[in-house]
């Protein structure tokens, strides 16, 4: 069994394996790109910091049992800082082809891969409200209640009112789209598309990891769709609007909002994890995720279990949240315009009975 805790007396993990940045600007955004977390700020440029660079701390085995800390011998590299749009980023999405793709309130539509900047599209005086990419070189943006799509099977898609929300499925061949009132399933050579009407602008959308379900939150609760069903289930006694979704490795899925953190799985009632809320993360491959709480910390959880560990020391409230594609790092954003990377290595998380340390 996974055993993720640690001593109540070791630091946060971001002090040990981590850095930051404060940024004047507001941050809007945040994405992967490989090992780099790219955040989107308001003055319309990206910063991306490394999580690993030459001469990082590293954690490594204690002989006789145990983990310890290798300094670091060498200091974190700076951001590296890019103007990609003439107004607010808006939103950022990790490319699987490599790169991210982003849009701002310029209405331009672009992708950013190795410090080359390719634009995709633009519309003039006009905002872009969400961003996706998929494999096979899949790209959509949204400007209004328009939905382009790039790539093969390229086309424009209009909803009935306007996109706030975009997912690709982990296959690339669907793409989700929140609008407000609803959601829309749209697949590559299917002319008609299950949709669902709701009460409310959709908020955030969730692919489950095997792409076989996608969840939606919006003002009103969460609703969920199996891709096997016809028809959509509606998660019952939230606590409050869910902002931030996320499936875990196991399917279950978890809601946060403003005050509070859910988790759900078909069929039952929504149980709660006292003292969490959102943003939050899932790990790519555990059953393990990452939340705020009140202080403006960050807590890393294992699910249904009471162990815990601090990532990040109270402060201002994070923003977002988000595992690296690998899981073998976490970037996090807070209100006051920080950024910052930091180490989660398999290490944490070894196999056995007892307590690991740091």
């Amino acid at each position: 069994m996974d055993v993720l805790s640690a001593p109540r007396t070791a630091p946060p993990l971001h002090d040990l394996l981590g850095v930051s940045f404060v940024f004047n600007s507001p941050i809007a955004a945040l994405a992967w790109d490989r090992d780099f977390a790219c955040f989107g700020l308001q003055d319309g440029a990206v910063a991306m910091l490394r999580a690993h660079w030459d001469g990082a701390p590293e954690l490594a085995p204690r002989p006789g049992g145990g983990i310890h800390i290798i300094p670091a011998s060498g200091p974190p590299a700076p951001p590296a800082i890019f103007g990609l749009h003439k107004g607010q980023v808006t939103g950022l999405g990790a490319d699987p082809l490599g790169g991210i793709v982003s849009g701002g309130t310029d209405g331009v539509f672009q992708r950013l891969i190795d410090g080359e900047i390719q634009t995709i599209d633009t519309r003039a005086r006009k905002r872009v409200a969400a961003v996706a990419a998929g494999r096979g070189g899949r790209r959509a943006f949204a400007v209004g209640r328009d939905v382009d799509i790039k790539g093969p099977e390229g086309r424009r898609i209009s909803l009935p009112a306007a996109v706030t929300a975009l997912a690709y499925d982990p296959s690339g061949l669907h793409l989700a789209i929140g609008f407000a009132g609803g959601v829309s399933l749209e697949a590559c050579g299917i002319r008609t598309a299950p949709r669902l009407d709701l009460e409310g602008a959709v908020t955030a959308l969730a692919w489950r990891e095997d792409g076989t379900a996608v969840a939606a939150a919006y003002a009103g609760g969460v609703a969920v769709r199996d891709r096997t069903e016809a028809s959509w289930e509606f998660v019952e006694g939230l606590a409050g609007t869910p902002t931030s979704i996320g499936f875990l490795t196991n399917r279950t899925l978890l809601i946060a909002g403003a005050g509070f953190l859910q988790h759900w799985r078909p069929k039952t009632m929504a149980g709660t994890y006292p003292g969490l809320r959102g943003p939050l993360t899932c790990h790519p491959r555990r059953d393990i995720f990452a939340a705020a709480d009140a202080a403006g910390q960050i807590i890393l959880r294992r699910a249904g279990m009471p162990d815990a560990m601090i990532l990040r020391e109270p402060g201002p409230a994070p923003v977002f949240i988000a595992f690296a594609p690998d899981g073998q790092a976490l970037a996090f954003a807070a209100e006051d315009g920080e950024a910052g990377t930091m180490k989660v290595p398999d290490l944490l998380f070894r196999t056995g009975t007892g307590r690991s340390s740091l």
